[in-house]
């Protein structure tokens, strides 16, 4: 298996539903899911290629054994950085942005030779990996605008009257020659037809909601190829040399018992995570405690490949930035949970996670 990673820049202004409306506003989100680029490629393969769109089993919603390859959330970048889900665990003083001791009620950082002294606050988004190893918040956000739109009607696209039915709509997007850091596993005979689908997806079936007014054209390129099992060895030892380990929810991820969603780090976790170190060759046995966790809630939902383009339902999961102290077994099983995800759906882009050092 490769990871395959590259950078996706919008050429055109880019909107990612949120799936709410605020009267005739509609918002997007800052990041691009899993599932979002996911529906763009399968797309753009069920209409020109349909035997690569086959062989990939891109349809597969359900069963890890079956599909060929695991897309990611392209999260926005920061000096051509990767970012990542800013851990609920962490406190970042309001005032110089440095990172805060656990439990500490103001903040103990040198300004000008005395104590900064200020409260601290949870920073909810994206954040630079150096955040955390330099313990100073730089925080992502990127650029929106918003455009007003007249709804297209058979006579014309002109404003309709007060006493019509339709209105002008605004929509909020991300502003042109933003980056997105692409990152998907596959196998390796198929990377060659693989990028040039996604050079072409990008630009004749885009990203993201009005297309048809000229939104979600991306440009997908800076490919970089890494064997998946260099990089589960190379994390292997940095893992091994942490003193406490934290497992971070870099996505939305889905745990189910039966019928129904499971919402925190507990046995169902560790099954779902013995389940993917399984597929990547390992066992893993994790030790999770109820006490040390921090959990927010999302949901997931989106369009489903496999019925026909028609919305899939809606299932409540755990949040970005979720996260609970760990022990584990096996430095390289944990390390093979960041590169396929944890959970339900993980080739859409849910359930991927990442380890740190640190205390909750």
């Amino acid at each position: 298996m490769i990871e395959l990673t590259g950078t996706i820049t919008n050429i055109s202004p880019l909107h990612i539903g949120t799936g709410k409306k605020t009267g005739t506003f509609s918002k997007t989100l800052e990041y691009i899911p899993g599932r979002t680029i996911r529906g763009m490629v399968g797309y753009y393969l069920y209409n020109n290629n349909r035997k690569l769109f086959d062989d990939l089993k891109i349809s597969e919603d359900s069963d890890m054994q079956k599909t060929r390859v695991f897309f990611k959330e392209a999260h926005p970048m920061f000096e051509n950085s990767n970012s990542i889900s800013s851990p609920l665990s962490l406190m970042w003083c309001k005032k110089c942005e440095s990172l805060m001791q656990q439990d500490a009620d103001e903040c103990s950082a040198e300004i000008v030779g005395k104590k900064c002294l200020h409260e601290g606050k949870k920073i909810p988004g994206f954040i630079t990996k150096n955040s955390i190893t330099l313990k100073k918040l730089q925080k992502l956000k990127v650029t929106t605008q918003i455009e007003t739109k007249c709804p297209i009607i058979r006579n014309g696209h002109t404003s309709p009257g007060s006493d019509y039915a339709l209105s002008p709509y605004h929509i909020e997007s991300i502003q042109p020659g933003t980056d997105f850091a692409f990152r998907c596993i596959l196998e390796e005979s198929y990377i060659a037809d693989f990028k040039a689908a996604l050079k072409k997806a990008g630009v004749f079936s885009g990203l993201g909601g009005y297309r048809s007014r000229g939104y979600g054209t991306v440009a997908i390129k800076n490919f970089k190829e890494n064997q998946v099992n260099e990089i589960i060895n190379k994390r292997e030892r940095e893992i091994a040399n942490l003193s406490s380990t934290v497992i971070v929810a870099n996505s939305p991820i889905i745990l189910r018992l039966a019928e129904n969603s499971v919402i925190g780090f507990d046995t169902v976790f560790s099954e779902y995570a013995s389940k993917t170190s399984a597929y990547a060759g390992y066992d893993l046995s994790l030790q999770l405690s109820d006490k040390y966790q921090r959990i927010s809630e999302a949901f997931a939902g989106g369009w489903s490949i496999k019925y026909g383009n028609r919305v899939s339902e809606i299932i409540p999961c755990i949040g970005h930035g979720s996260c609970a102290m760990i022990s584990a077994n096996d430095s390289k099983a944990l390390a093979s949970l960041e590169v396929y995800g944890v959970g339900e759906m993980t080739n859409s882009g849910y359930g991927d996670v990442y380890i740190m050092e640190g205390d909750l």
